[in-house]
């Protein structure tokens, strides 16, 4: 066996086993003469109790772990094309899905006779949700090597150069079942689960379909904009030449006026003229 067939194997063991185990593996690889593999193997850490309990839900749960790595990829391709409101809806199903999955993780350890401290169910949460957004941190789970929890911080990449006992590991084959005499899941945390992806996709199918109303909308309310905005140019234009047609109005209006007042002026200067002629002339006759 190579070195992830013997990783594989150890991080499935229980915890306590783990150390025990791996000093076996590496005493072997060494007695049949393969002195780097041993050492490679003796190199492997014992995973943290959060590790152990994802190792077992990917080996376990292997469809529920892949339905959160798709409801991220999906969730990852439409961050360009919704709206805030619609993408904080969704991340919100997002957190219930990781929580119900998480539930399942923690009911693997309760059901093995474990403890699991919030803060441990807390780390296995924050593992999923990295995964979700992180491609990278989501083929590191699936492989079933984790040696710790990790976490996404902004939009750097999660840091595994720690966190996989197998660098380059390649994810484990989907389990869709349990075999007889293995642990089965927990049916509400399967229940929870599924609810959640189903909420989730009908939530992200909602969103999309609203997104596409929300463009529909936008492209009429660009084209009526543009409709306005011609029809204002079109009359701003016609106002120009209104203004202009007022302008040389109003200047042949003040010509005319000018006009009248002379042409008034002159006529009472001849009517004045008449009435001085027609009283020289009464005076003549008179006389």
């Amino acid at each position: 066996m190579g070195l992830a067939d013997i990783a594989s194997e150890l991080y499935g063991l229980p915890p306590e086993e783990f150390t025990a185990a791996r000093n076996t593996a590496a005493a072997e690889a060494k007695s049949s003469g393969d002195t780097d593999l041993a050492a490679a193997v003796k190199a492997l850490r014992k995973p943290s109790v959060g590790a152990w309990l994802l190792n077992r839900l990917v080996r376990e749960h292997g469809a529920e772990v892949e339905q959160v790595l798709e409801l991220g990829a999906r969730l990852r391709a439409a961050q360009g094309t919704l709206a805030a409101a619609e993408l904080r809806a969704l991340d919100t199903q997002r957190r219930a899905l990781t929580r119900a999955v998480a539930g399942q993780a923690v009911a693997i350890g309760q059901s093995s006779g474990r403890s699991v401290s919030a803060a441990v169910a807390a780390a296995v949460e924050e593992t999923l949700r990295s995964a979700m957004v992180d491609p990278d941190a989501g083929t590191a789970l699936t492989s079933g090597l984790l040696v710790d929890t990790f976490s996404a911080s902004g939009l750097d990449p999660v840091d595994l150069s720690r966190a996989v006992a197998v660098e380059g590991a390649a994810p484990r084959p989907r389990r869709t079942s349990t075999s007889e005499g293995d642990d089965g899941p927990d049916p509400a945390a399967v229940a929870a689960a599924r609810r959640g992806v189903e909420t989730a996709e009908t939530g992200l199918r909602q969103a999309r379909e609203a997104a596409e109303s929300a463009r529909q909308v936008g492209v009429a309310a660009r084209r009526q904009r543009d409709e306005v905005e011609s029809e204002l140019a079109a009359a701003r234009r016609r106002v120009e030449e209104l203004e202009e047609r007022l302008a040389t109005a109003t200047t042949a209006d003040e010509d005319a006026r000018r006009r009248q007042h002379t042409a008034t002026r002159d006529e009472r200067t001849a009517v004045e003229a008449a009435q001085k002629a027609q009283r020289a002339l009464d005076a003549l006759l008179d006389g």
